[in-house]
């Protein structure tokens, strides 16, 4: 009888709660066109830049650049005529725009389109000017790569609840001579097809400077388009499993990067390093990518 009480409260109270929900509308505000330039230059890489047009938030955008409308989403959502630049204070870096040939076979490829360096390969410590000319408007950022992190030690820790999913730590020791700002990312061999940014590491270092740190690797979740060639359950996400080879990227950043990654998952609205009214981001990265870590069962 007791049980049948219980239950019938808890419908009762569904139907109090259903009958007083109202209809709530979002005011996004009046939409603004703006472009967003999104930039990055790590050590031994050449530099790249995306650059899109804003869209309104509702809209639906076809990613699916094989069709008749994912080709005019590719025409309308990516700029293809600027003229980008990178410098060093020394040699000027004209980049070329280039077309992802692969996305015309129907494979997904992030960014399809970008403007690509030839002649910088990014040195920890330098700085590097960005400049972006389109429609007779002028966006600029400086960047530098700061000095990659290398963990002290990576190992594996196993579930409590059963011996195939697992977590990995990682024990750094954090600078104390300098601000220090970290994010990590991590790709699952022959199962991802891009490194994913994992949970809860984007850091800086106000709690810890100076001191041994030891950090959880959670696995991130890729993106819904990435065609992950093993597919990512959601129950799945934030841990590993006996038989996955992990390869971390471990990255570091200066304070101006990690203020505009910050502001992204606090804010709808990032707190961007370009100057010139554009939205996005011109970021150097100092990388360090760990050797394969091959998950065996547990001891």
């Amino acid at each position: 009888m007791k049980h049948i009480i219980k239950i019938f409260s808890c419908f009762l109270l569904m139907i109090l709660i259903s009958s007083c929900a109202q209809e709530v509308e979002i005011d996004t505000g009046d939409f603004v066109p703006r472009i967003v330039i999104e930039g990055y230059i790590e050590n031994d890489e050449y530099p790249w830049v995306n650059i899109t047009n804003n869209q309104e938030f509702f809209k639906d955008i076809n990613l699916d650049f094989t069709s008749e409308e994912g080709f005019a989403t590719l025409l309308n959502l990516f700029v293809m005529d600027a003229e980008v630049t990178v410098t060093d204070g020394t040699t000027i870096d004209t980049l070329e725009f280039m077309i992802a040939p692969e996305i015309l076979e129907g494979k997904y490829v992030w960014p399809p389109v970008k403007y690509q360096g030839s002649k910088i390969i990014g040195e920890v410590g330098k700085f590097y000017d960005m400049k972006v000319v389109h429609k007779e408007k002028v966006y600029t950022a400086t960047t530098t790569i700061t000095e990659p992190l290398i963990p002290d030690s990576v190992w594996v820790e196993y579930s409590l609840r059963n011996d195939k999913d697992c977590w990995i730590h990682v024990r750094i020791h954090d600078n104390p001579d300098e601000y220090n700002y970290y994010n990590c990312y991590s790709k699952r061999i022959g199962k991802d097809n891009y490194f994913t940014e994992c949970l809860f590491c984007l850091w800086n270092d106000q709690f810890f400077n100076g001191l041994d740190f030891e950090a959880t690797v959670y696995r991130g979740s890729s993106s819904t388009f990435a065609m992950d060639t093993v597919a990512s359950n959601l129950a799945d996400i934030g841990q590993y499993a006996v038989g996955d080879t992990v390869i971390l990227k471990v990255l570091t950043m200066d304070n101006v990067s990690f203020r505009f990654w910050q502001s992204t998952k606090q804010s709808s609205y990032p707190h961007s390093n370009i100057s010139g009214d554009a939205l996005g981001v011109w970021c150097g990265y100092g990388v360090y990518y760990t050797e394969p870590i091959i998950i065996k069962e547990k001891p």
